[in-house]
């Protein structure tokens, strides 16, 4: 092993200070002074084992006595966060934690980009702990570190596996392709319409509304212009949408926490009318709507009942009569008090506001320590005021308290009442049934199972009598969600801890022996890291409040469970929205459910005649628009190096784009297991796709985007609009790699052929999940599109393909190695380091970072697509970005001698024109 001067350069500086310390309950955390590195260039962390590198001349050692009791774990759950941090993103520093008494690598962190790195280590192993901080590329900077040990009493207790009763869900169906959304709610019409609502956040002052008309194969945003409902000043909070048996839609947002605006839909959607001060109280918090829809048939006795928090006071009941059509100002409008008295219940926050029509009962569920407080009113049909409000509490046991945000409240179709909560004591999730009204309830049941042991933000809707069906995020990681790595503040560190969505079902929920089956309803993570539960708490203390408070479920005709979830482990970490449907399995109604169509595995027809543009607006949809109305999809791999998607329309004839619009846009999307723009484990977007503008030949393309910078957000990459520092809001697909395609006018078809290396060289057996064609109407100036019409989603699975490196299967190839060029004749110098390995299946990870400060070069590899080792020779091609602006890139090494300065090569070409190539006058690289 070499061990060489050159990955250390300058004159020797202090090492870690003091170089070792302990932690323990007591005493949880520790800090301590990082080396300071003139210039290090260190790639790989197995060239400074603390063993070797004793003088701390190429890698830095801090020594981590975690001083617990050997049973500790056993009584407690947590965890250790061992965090590095230095002033500047453009120095790069990893850390690689180390057991010292078998010498196991335990955790390590590498992004890049950022100003620090963290490891969470999950209950560990009393003892002394390497903390190795590698100089991955550094100029004149040190680090500082610290270590906290985060715990919570009680122990790991086994969670019970429950069985699948052969339930299952289909692929991740897009409901909007570029808005992002936290806090989705879904509400299903007696028509079978999907509804979909969910804030856009204070920042933007917008929420939206979307909604599926052919059984939730794809979705449209109502809101006229892409605007919410009510496009009052303030806006952008918690919003909501039902509606009663007229088909009449009504929505409710909150407007900045000063008062609550709602609006009406008689039409479906196009036409809104709206009072955005239906109550003004002020600082006011999380309104819901409930719908009695009376004991007619007509809308005489209808009513539109509104709960919200007053913070300084309490929650109200509202109510209004139901809407009689697009002439009445009145009606889910103009709101007055409901109840006898002006605040109703205690605790917050409060669950959504359930009206039973069964035993015709009002229920509010709001969290009140450690139990859930039910406020019930009774509803005599027609009436709209003087409700008198009683309460109940849930049963206090397990013990705990209750939290992880709201608990949900539900009735079945006999009028039994549950209650659903997260316990913080253990982070499971527990149901309570009261069969008589609220009177008394049942023993809390535990209803997640292994490998859901940490959970969060459950919701339940209830079918037949006894049957329940319960959704919520979980994770086999142990410990409190809000301690976990955070994205925003360590990409790499919080993809540690995998959410996906839990579905689970009881039946037979009123007796003593319910039935519990569990599945994982996402195909894959849905979230990475720290889930925040502190509200609005978390944007002012840095907390990764991404996915807001809540997501949703409800029950088709059939009964299938249809959740919308947020996914945000594309490489935004944006709050990208789908739906999931059941489509296997009991149904909680009692039926039994069988695919709906079959699993195409290559490509799916779509219906002709659905591409208005728009869908929604005052006067009417607009006209059908042949050349974005899509008839198919399909899939195929002409050979091992490419793939090919081919879309048919119903008529090319023409490509002048609708009115107001400059041109088209044909695109095929999907995700698919990669790396994020900081070496993260990501769900990337990928796509292809075609454009025309002003009616000419389109052209063809295909692309990632690139996400906004790590730390900063500053710049904010050319894949996202952001409104905060990587706050991802509307999702964008540039034209990164020209492509080649075909497109034939006489029999309206679409063929575009790409490059796998261009699309993160997925290899044989890799899933593309939620496959997907989407056609728009184009405003150059507007980065939202005018959605025209999308296909239904299918995964596709790659069959053979010609693998991105020429790294045998089976074998891992491996290049490191760092130092610097003269890039001039001023002796300037070009500093790189470089980590680049192919694993045993093909695939490709690491990283590289080259600087030139003379030339105004700072560049780093977001992701790497290609290598090639042709004896000590490698070539490694991806996309980076050079001062935050995404760029393609070659690297080229030699591995000439040991050491490598006055031998080595290196050399690299930008997409930008940039190329340097030069001998190593420092350094070294070794291909392993």
């Amino acid at each position: 092993m070499f061990l060489g001067a050159a990955s250390f350069l300058g004159p020797a500086a202090r090492a870690a200070t003091p170089p070792g310390s302990t932690i323990t309950d007591t005493q949880p955390s520790t800090s301590w002074e990082g080396h300071f590195y003139a210039l290090a260039f260190t790639a790989d962390p197995a060239q400074c084992p603390g063993t070797v590198d004793t003088a701390n001349l190429v890698c830095d050692h801090f020594y981590l006595n975690i001083n617990l009791p050997s049973t500790f774990w056993q009584t407690h759950t947590g965890s250790v966060a061992i965090t590095i941090q230095w002033p500047s993103n453009s120095n790069d520093f990893d850390l690689y934690i180390y057991r010292t008494s078998d010498q196991q690598q335990v955790g390590s962190s590498a992004s890049g980009g950022t100003t620090s790195e963290q490891v969470a280590l999950q209950n560990p192993m009393p003892g002394i702990y390497e903390v190795r901080t590698v100089p991955f590329l550094v100029v004149a900077s040190g680090y500082t570190g610290s270590a906290l040990l985060a715990f919570t009493t009680g122990g790991p207790t086994p969670n019970p596996v429950f069985p699948t009763g052969g339930i299952s869900f289909g692929a991740h169906t897009i409901v909007d392709p570029q808005r992002t959304e936290g806090e989705p709610l879904v509400h299903i019409d007696q028509a079978g319409n999907i509804w979909e609502t969910g804030p856009w956040g204070f920042s933007t002052a917008q929420g939206f509304v979307a909604r599926s008309s052919d059984n939730g194969d794809s979705f449209h945003i109502v809101s006229p212009a892409g605007l919410r409902p009510n496009p009052a000043p303030a806006g952008g909070g918690d919003t909501d949408i039902i509606t009663d048996d007229q088909g009449t839609a009504y929505f409710a947002d909150l407007e900045g926490l000063a008062h609550i605006g709602v609006a009406v839909s008689n039409d479906q959607g196009n036409n809104w009318r709206e009072n955005f001060v239906a109550a003004m109280s002020p600082v006011d918090d999380r309104q819901w709507l409930a719908i009695d829809d009376g004991t007619s048939t007509g809308v005489s006795d209808n009513t539109v009942f509104l709960s919200y928090r007053q913070i300084p006071g309490g929650s109200q009941v509202l109510s209004s009569p139901g809407s009689t059509g697009p002439s009445d100002f009145t009606g889910g409008l103009v709101f007055m008090n409901a109840a006898t008295t002006v605040f109703v219940g205690a605790g917050a926050p409060c669950g959504r506001l359930i009206f039973d029509p069964v035993l015709r009962n009002l229920y509010l569920p709001c969290v009140q320590g450690n139990h859930v407080h039910v406020s019930k009113a009774h509803v005599n049909p027609g009436q709209r005021d003087m409700l008198a409000f009683s309460s109940t509490d849930t049963p206090a046991r397990p013990g705990g308290s209750i939290g992880n945000l709201f608990a949900s409240l539900t009735t079945d179709q006999a009028g039994n009442v549950y209650v659903a909560w997260v316990d913080t004591a253990n982070n499971n999730v527990y149901l309570t049934v009261s069969t008589n009204a609220g009177t008394s309830w049942s023993t809390p049941l535990q209803v997640n199972g292994d490998p859901a042991n940490t959970n969060v933000m459950p919701w339940a809707i209830a079918g037949a009598a006894g049957t329940v069906d319960i959704v919520f995020y979980g994770t086999d990681a142990r410990g409190d969600p809000n301690n976990f790595p955070s994205w925003y503040n360590n990409r790499v560190a919080a993809t540690s801890v995998k959410w996906f969505v839990y579905f689970t079902q009881v039946q037979a929920a009123t007796t003593l022996t319910p039935t519990i089956y569990q599945v994982k309803a996402s195909e894959h993570p849905t979230d990475y890291g720290q889930i925040c539960t502190g509200g609005l708490g978390c944007t002012t203390s840095g907390g990764d409040r991404t996915l807001a408070d809540f997501f949703s479920v409800a029950l088709d005709t059939n009964g299938a469970a249809r959740i919308v979830l947020n996914d945000l482990t594309n490489q935004h970490h944006g709050a990208a929205l789908f739906e999931l449907r059941q489509v296997a399995g009991p149904s909680a109604i009692g039926t039994s459910l069988t695919p709906p169509f079959p699993n195409t595995a290559t490509g799916v027809a779509d219906p002709m005649g659905d591409a208005q543009v728009p869908h929604y607006f005052p006067g009417g949809a607009g006209a059908n628009q042949a050349a974005l109305d899509l008839t198919s999809l399909q899939i195929s791999q002409p050979d091992s190096s490419h793939i090919r998607a081919t879309l048919k329309l119903q008529s090319l004839a023409t490509l002048l784009p609708p009115p107001g619009s400059t041109g088209l846009l044909w695109l095929v999307r999907w995700q698919f297991l990669s790396t994020g723009d900081a070496g993260e484990q990501s769900y990337r977007i990928f796509y292809l796709g075609a454009n025309s503008t002003g009616g000419q030949n389109p052209v063809f393309f295909a692309g990632t985007g690139t996400s906004a910078a790590p730390g900063s957000g500053i710049p904010p990459g050319n894949g996202c609009v952001t409104t905060t520092p990587q706050n991802c809001k509307i999702i964008k697909y540039p034209s990164e790699v020209p492509e080649t395609g075909k497109i034939n006018t006489s029999t309206g078809t679409i063929m575009i052929t790409v490059p796998l290396s261009d699309l993160g060289g997925p290899v044989t057996g890799d899933t593309l999940y939620s496959v997907t064609a989407l056609t728009f109407a184009v405003t150059n100036t507007n980065p939202v599109l005018t959605d025209g019409d999308a296909t239904r989603t299918f995964d596709y699975v790659l069959g053979t393909t010609a693998l991105p490196s020429n790294c045998p299967l089976g074998k891992t190839c491996l290049v490191t190695g760092g130092g610097y060029i003269f890039v001039d004749a001023q002796q300037d110098k070009g500093s790189f380091s470089i980590e680049v390995k192919v694993d045993t299946t093909g695939r490709i990870h690491g990283k590289a970072i080259y600087q030139d400060p003379a030339g105004g070069v700072d560049f780093a590899t977001s992701l790497i697509t290609s290598a090639t080792f042709n004896g000590k020779t490698v070539t490694f091609k991806g996309t980076g970005t050079n001062n935050n602006i995404a760029t393609s890139f070659t690297i080229t090494v030699q591995d000439k001698a040991e050491p490598g300065a006055g031998k080595d090569t290196f050399a690299i070409t930008l997409g930008t024109g940039y190329s340097k190539a030069g001998t190593l006058q420092a350094g070294n690289i070794q291909v392993h």
